[in-house]
């Protein structure tokens, strides 16, 4: 990875069980992530590391984990992953954390840094960045001010434009964009959560998020609505000069079975 390009394929919001049958809003979530991951091969991508945004369980079981590390093993790829609101941090850690799976914060490249956030609150659906974790960022930003950067958060730090999604996203997120904003060498920040891709620049940093491998929520909605969308994920094209290429993919030939009456999940 220390060529001038560097391909990131960004995967989000799996919400994974132990049982093969069960479902999340009417879509059997271990069948929607296998889709993804065949149309990954269909279209002959070949990132050089993947990146997943958390809710990678929905049942908290080690089996949904381990299903995780299997399904996405024989790409034979560094994949990057942090903790959503549905998962628990120690099993995450523990069954990502062997080569090829990583929960390291940072990323260091000969061109490219990337910086893992923990928006993570135990119990609760929003989420928080501790002052600790600031630090940490901002002190990375100092320490690496020539490399340009992308930074990775669960939750949303700025508003996507629905209203009941919009009061879940990260509580302290203006801080983040505050700090983010005097940083010229931040080029991106990347999340999950939010079940749709959005694309917004504030500044000079590109605010994106990225489809879930199951079930969308439909966008500008005031309250909880799935959508029929499919699931998705996002490829960025790094360039050694500091630009980012995003190209977003739907599975083109996978069909969710949204409930569509359900109100919550």
């Amino acid at each position: 990875m220390g060529r001038s390009n560097m391909k990131i394929l960004h995967l989000s919001d799996p919400h994974l069980f132990a049982d093969d049958s069960s479902t999340l809003l009417g879509v059997n979530t271990n069948e929607s992530l296998q889709a993804v991951l065949d149309d990954i091969r269909r279209r002959n991508i070949t990132p050089d590391l993947f990146v997943v945004t958390g809710d990678i369980s929905q049942d908290y079981t080690p089996e949904s984990y381990q299903k995780f590390v299997d399904y996405l093993a024989p790409f034979n790829k560094p994949v990057l992953s942090l903790a959503g609101n549905h998962d628990e941090r120690p099993k995450l850690k523990q069954y990502l954390s062997k080569s090829p799976f990583t929960t390291a914060e940072q990323m260091v490249t000969e061109h490219w840094q990337l910086l893992m956030l923990n928006s993570h609150v135990p119990g609760k659906v929003y989420g928080h960045l501790s002052e600790e974790e600031l630090s940490w960022l901002e002190s990375c930003l100092v320490d690496n001010r020539d490399l340009p950067t992308m930074v990775f958060t669960h939750h949303h730090p700025i508003p996507v434009g629905s209203h009941w999604l919009d009061q879940i996203g990260i509580e302290n997120g203006q801080q983040l964009v505050n700090l983010l904003s005097q940083h010229s060498q931040v080029k991106m920040c990347a999340f999950g959560h939010v079940h749709q891709s959005t694309d917004r620049h504030h500044k000079h940093i590109n605010y994106c998020s990225v489809p879930s491998t199951c079930v969308q929520f439909k966008k500008h909605s005031a309250d909880f609505s799935a959508s029929q969308e499919k699931p998705g994920y996002n490829l960025y094209d790094c360039t050694g000069d500091g630009q980012i290429i995003v190209n977003s993919f739907r599975v083109d030939n996978y069909l969710p079975s949204v409930n569509m009456a359900i109100s919550g999940y």
